[in-house]
C-alpha cells in the first residue's frame, strides 16, 4: 500500500499516467467547476495531483491506474527516463538535422565563393600579364632612347672634336702669320 505522499504526482507525470498532455491537465484544472480541483495539492509552488483523479480522464484509464498502483515508483521512473529519452532522441535528431542543412548551405556558399575567388584569380593573372608585356615595350623603348642619346653624344663629341681641330689648324695659321709680323 502506498503512502499518501507517494499517490500525489506532478502534472507532468499526472499527464503522463492518464496519457494526455500536460496543457490538457492544466485546461482542466482551469475549468472553474472542474472536479479535478479536489484531487489537487501544494508543495510548495509545486502543484500535486492525487493519482484518484486518473479515474476523471477516461473510463478506460482505469486498468491502467490499477497497473500503475501495483508497481513500485522505479517502474513508473523506467517509463518516466523512457519518455524524457524519447523526447531527447527527438530533439537531438530535429537538431542533428537542422545542423546537416546548415552544414550543406554553408559548404554551397564555400563553394560560389570559391569559384568566384578563381575567376578574380584568374582576371588579375591577365592583368598582371598585360602590365608585364607593358613593361617589357617600355624597357625597350628606354633602351632605345638611351642608345639614341649615347649616338647623339657620339655625334657631338665628334662635331665639337672636329671644330677644334679646326679652329686649332686656323689658330696655327694665324699664330704663323702673327709671328711671322711680329719678327
Amino acid at each position: 500500500m502506498e503512502s499518501p505522499n507517494q499517490q500525489y504526482v506532478t502534472i507532468k507525470e499526472f499527464a503522463t499516467l492518464a496519457n494526455v498532455t500536460t496543457q490538457a491537465v492544466y485546461k482542466r484544472l482551469n475549468q472553474t467547476d472542474s472536479a479535478l480541483n479536489q484531487y489537487v495539492q501544494y508543495s510548495g509552488k509545486l502543484k500535486l495531483i492525487n493519482k484518484d483523479a486518473l479515474e476523471l480522464f477516461s473510463d478506460n484509464l482505469q486498468s491502467q491506474r490499477d497497473e500503475y498502483d501495483g508497481q513500485d515508483v522505479s517502474a513508473y521512473n523506467d517509463i518516466n527516463v523512457q519518455n524524457q529519452n524519447n523526447l531527447f532522441s527527438a530533439y537531438f535528431d530535429t537538431t542533428i538535422k537542422v545542423l546537416s542543412d546548415q552544414i550543406t548551405s554553408k559548404d554551397g556558399q564555400i563553394k560560389e565563393l570559391m569559384n568566384c575567388n578563381l575567376d578574380q584569380h584568374q582576371k588579375l593573372q591577365e592583368q598582371l600579364m598585360t602590365k608585364d608585356k607593358q613593361i617589357s615595350e617600355l624597357q625597350k623603348l628606354i633602351d632605345q632612347q638611351q642608345q639614341l642619346h649615347r649616338a647623339e653624344q657620339e655625334q657631338f663629341r665628334m662635331l665639337t672634336t672636329a671644330s677644334n681641330e679646326k679652329k686649332g689648324l686656323f689658330k696655327r695659321l694665324f699664330n704663323k702669320k702673327e709671328q711671322e709680323t711680329a719678327e
